[in-house]
């Protein structure tokens, strides 16, 4: 079925322009094999054209990023929280090489989207500090990726200036986690220290 666009959500656009590639044939067939075909739309905006199609494949590879990064963090049955830094830095980079493009009106549009995602995520400073801290306790990426990101989305003495916060931060979590992890832990010890003597005890007392 063809999805209808949606303004405000990409997410719908790669649908629609996905989908819409299905029909490049339909269209020629059309044009050949219908008399009405080309009256009724030069009435309108016309019909795709063959540069129209490739538009069409290269904003729907470029829309697709996003579409998938919408539906890795928007899950339910898993943790997400962990990899929106990475995701959205992703779309950073994704949209700083996409100004760089040769089709005019795709640099325009890059433009636009990199203005729009400055407005919320431009400013390193606002970003919420929890999405680094997940971000570090992922195994998959720790401080050194962390800082690489940053220093790639702003300057070096604000990257540098966060890292130095965030780290402050993580020795805060591990102090107040560390008296009652080292209470629990002693209690777990206990009863493993004593299984083990026990048995030593009673061969000596056989022997």
């Amino acid at each position: 079925m063809l999805y209808l666009d949606v303004c405000t959500r990409w997410n719908s656009t790669y649908l629609m322009l996905d989908t819409a590639q299905n029909f490049e044939r339909a269209f020629e067939r059309f044009e050949e094999q219908d008399t009405n075909f080309e009256a009724e739309l030069e009435s309108g905006e016309g019909w795709p054209s063959v540069d129209d199609w490739a538009n069409v494949r290269n904003l729907g590879d470029f829309v697709e990023h996003f579409y998938e990064v919408t539906l890795r963090i928007s899950g339910t049955s898993y943790v997400t929280s962990n990899n929106f830094f990475d995701e959205f830095s992703e779309i950073d980079f994704l949209l700083r090489d996409a100004q760089l493009n040769n089709n005019v009106d795709f640099n325009v549009m890059a433009i636009k989207m990199k203005k729009k995602y400055d407005k919320y995520w431009g400013d390193i400073d606002k970003m919420n500090l929890l999405m680094f801290v997940a971000c570090v306790l992922d195994p998959r990426q720790k401080l050194k990726y962390l800082e690489f990101a940053l220093s790639e989305m702003s300057s070096s003495e604000k990257a540098c200036e966060m890292m130095q916060k965030l780290k402050e931060s993580l020795y805060e979590f591990f102090d107040e986690y560390k008296p009652p992890l080292h209470c629990t832990c002693s209690q777990l010890s206990m009863p493993t220290h004593v299984s083990l003597v026990e048995p030593q005890q009673k061969m000596k007392r056989q022997m």
